[in-house]
């Protein structure tokens, strides 16, 4: 069964799809609605049959273009943004993009950061550090809790530090371990030879601690005590390295049993015995052959441990210093001052030498210096 529609009906479906069909028009609706307001109300006509068609078709009109227009005016919804995350791997993380000042923290897992071809550092769980200086020179200032590093070996004095309040340990390519603790700080040496001085004094160390050895310091790295295989060095001015090599005082031998020991005879005057010569006196100070050939032995040894202890590059290196010896009045030497002080590894050398050389006999001993060319 079928029902034929109206052509009115039919007309006004017709003219509903022409208009869903076109663009919705631009309409000013507030100044549609001013205008409406100012004029007249119209009287309301008789109503006829033509008025009564045209009315339902011109509201059906009427609310098509508004629904027509509410469409068109849909804002269409905004891309949900998505916040960039930092994912943290096992890869370490790269020194060289950190910025100066960055500040690092490890949270439940070390955390490793690698300058590639320089050195490689780790904060251990919960420890935190920040990047004072990244460029030639990198540093790290250790706020809270531990780090270890491995510096890779290099010509230049330092490469890499770590600084904790007022210390600084520097390295030159070594692996070491240090602990920041309430008010102290403690470093352990496994590679290499690391310097611990108060921050600032770059060119005199307090303390030199080498391969298996651990020391605790103040945290103005002035103040500390070592064991293993480590040394303290006396800084005595700016650009200086002064090293104490006074001997420990001999310890004295129990004295003999009187009871059990023979007792010897008294020794009876040789009537033709020649009186004994009086002993010669012994000079003030070493005189200057004695000096000289000292300092004979002492280039000798210099160059030894300056050719021994610099890497070799293929090429041409030299160094000046000044070699300061302070000599005893039995001939050993006290102290040793370089100035400007030398590679770590040099005067190390240097030092284990030196305390073998001895010089004459003197009343107040002597101290001197020498300029030294050292070359490879």
């Amino acid at each position: 069964m079928s029902v034929e529609r109206r052509p009115e009906e039919q007309a006004l479906d017709s003219l509903i799809l022409e208009l869903r069909e076109q663009s919705s028009p631009n309409i000013d609706w507030d100044r549609v609605e001013a205008r409406l307001l100012r004029e007249p109300r119209p009287e309301a006509p008789r109503a006829s049959f033509s008025n009564r068609l045209w009315l339902p078709a011109a509201g059906l009109l009427a609310v098509a273009a508004v629904a027509t227009l509410v469409v068109s005016r849909k804002p269409e919804p905004a891309p949900l943004r998505v916040k960039p995350m930092a994912k943290l791997g096992n890869m370490p993380l790269n020194g060289d993009q950190l910025a100066l000042g960055t500040r690092v923290t490890a949270g439940n897992q070390p955390l490793v950061v690698e300058h590639r071809g320089r050195a490689r550092w780790t904060l251990e769980p919960h420890a935190t550090a920040q990047v004072s200086n990244a460029g030639e020179f990198l540093t790290v200032s250790l706020e809270s809790g531990a780090l270890s590093a491995a510096v890779v070996q290099s010509p230049k004095p330092e490469t890499f530090a770590v600084e904790v309040g007022g210390t600084r340990v520097a390295v030159h390519g070594t692996s070491f371990r240090v602990v920041r603790l309430a008010e102290r700080v403690q470093v352990e040496v496994s590679e290499g030879t690391v310097a611990v001085e108060a921050s600032g004094t770059h060119s005199a160390p307090a303390f030199l601690l080498r391969r298996d050895s651990r020391g605790n310091f103040a945290l103005d790295g002035r103040t500390g005590s070592v064991e293993g295989n480590a040394s303290a060095v006396v800084a005595n001015g700016s650009g200086r390295s002064h090293r104490s090599l006074a001997k420990a005082p001999p310890v004295a031998s129990p004295a003999p049993d009187r009871e059990k020991a023979p007792t010897a005879p008294p020794a009876q005057p040789d009537a033709a015995a020649e009186p004994a010569a009086p002993p010669e006196p012994v000079p003030v100070q070493p005189s200057i052959s004695d000096i000289e050939n000292g300092v004979s032995s002492a280039v000798e040894l210099m160059n030894r441990c300056f050719n021994d202890q610099t890497r070799s590059t293929g090429i041409h290196v030299s160094a000046n210093t000044g070699l300061t010896l302070s000599v005893a009045p039995d001939g050993s030497i006290q102290s040793v001052t370089f100035a400007p002080p030398l590679a770590p590894a040099v005067e190390d050398c240097a030092v284990s030498g030196l305390r073998a050389l001895t010089f004459a006999h003197s009343v107040e001993g002597v101290t001197f210096t020498r300029l030294l060319e050292l070359s490879r």
